[in-house]
């Protein structure tokens, strides 16, 4: 497997909330997704026949369409069409991530609108990499593990909707904007292999980024790296995140809705703090408790960042201090006094 740095563009521009079309080009294939900051609202191009095999109607262009009128004439149900839209995908985008002279066009605005059918692009990569076969793109999406790993804008909000396992959350809560893949494996004790492979996943969803500089060197270097051997003995606590990325195809209009972000205003009320991974891991279980209106954000030193687990969305510091009384108590990290803050826009 040759990297791809368009798949790594992709990835990059999903996890920067991106919003626009991509334009997909690999070997003969051409495939035109239109995102919606990590959802995908509509896909065009050729599916390799396979949402007509299930359908049994002509082609219509977009994807979902197929779909949508496939469901009305009762051909299928609307379990069954979102389970082929996901196999059409999957099948499309591992192409395209294999292939090394596959191509990229962004084009950003605004999106097509979703009607009926969502699909999640960080809930796909997730189970294209973590599931068998996968370990092939771990040299498309982790080419350098001496890589610093960068947290991208949405990956508070992914982590709260993947509903990963705590060993996965463990790993995740190193991601610090300083250690390099390097760094978080070697000393795991999940692993050195399966740390890798999962983290290659964070990296393909769009949840983090290599350091620019450090993926540039690589991206020179054509020694083409093999792929960590697998190590089945440590891979019995993913299946369960497998099984919840499985589910990431959603069927309706909630999944786009923005997260607890509200443009109510810019205060919220910080229920729990974090500066260590063993304290970060903390706060996303208790940001599983209400991912509606539970978020984590940084604050501080850029170089040292710590977090806050924030709830809720107020235009001044007085609503937010009025509010103090109705956090439920469930929310509150053990020990920690809640308080007014203001959430900046660098927030994640």
């Amino acid at each position: 497997m040759v990297r791809n740095s368009a798949a790594l563009r992709l990835s990059s521009w999903v996890g920067k909330l991106g919003r626009g079309s991509a334009v997909l080009r690999f070997g003969e294939q051409r495939l035109v997704l239109h995102v919606d900051a990590g959802a995908i609202t509509s896909v065009e191009g050729n599916d390799g026949e396979i949402l007509a095999a299930a359908f049994g109607l002509p082609p219509e262009g977009d994807w979902f369409a197929e779909a949508r009128a496939a469901v009305s004439q009762k051909l299928v149900t609307p379990e069954e069409a979102a389970a082929v839209l996901k196999r059409a995908l999957t099948s499309q985008l591992k192409a395209f991530f294999a292939d090394p002279q596959a191509t990229l066009e962004l084009f950003p605005g605004d999106p097509r609108p979703a009607s009926g059918f969502v699909v999640s692009y960080p809930h796909v990569v997730y189970e294209l990499v973590l599931r068998e076969g996968g370990e092939g793109l771990m040299p498309v999406f982790l080419p350098d593990p001496s890589a610093v790993l960068k947290r991208l804008p949405g990956f508070s909000r992914w982590v709260g909707e993947l509903g990963l396992p705590e060993e996965a959350l463990a790993i995740l809560a190193k991601v610090n904007d300083m250690r390099s893949a390097e760094a978080i494996a070697e000393p795991s004790p999940y692993g050195k292999d399966m740390v890798y492979r999962f983290l290659g996943a964070t990296v393909g969803a769009g949840l983090v980024e290599a350091e620019e500089l450090a993926l540039e060197k690589t991206q020179l270097d054509t020694t083409e790296p093999e792929p960590p051997p697998r190590r089945k003995r440590r891979w019995w606590w993913i299946f369960p995140a497998v099984l919840v990325v499985a589910a990431g195809l959603y069927l309706s209009r909630p999944f786009l809705q923005p997260g607890p972000k509200s443009t109510q205003g810019p205060w919220s009320i910080a229920v729990g703090g974090a500066c260590q991974p063993a304290e970060l891991e903390q706060l996303y279980r208790l940001q599983a408790r209400d991912k509606e209106k539970l978020r984590v954000v940084p604050f501080g030193d850029a170089s040292q960042p710590c977090y806050r687990l924030v709830w809720g969305a107020f235009a001044s510091r007085e609503q937010a201090e009025a509010a103090l009384s109705a956090v439920p108590e469930s929310y509150l990290q053990k020990g920690f006094q809640p308080h007014a803050v203001l959430v900046t826009d660098n927030s994640r």
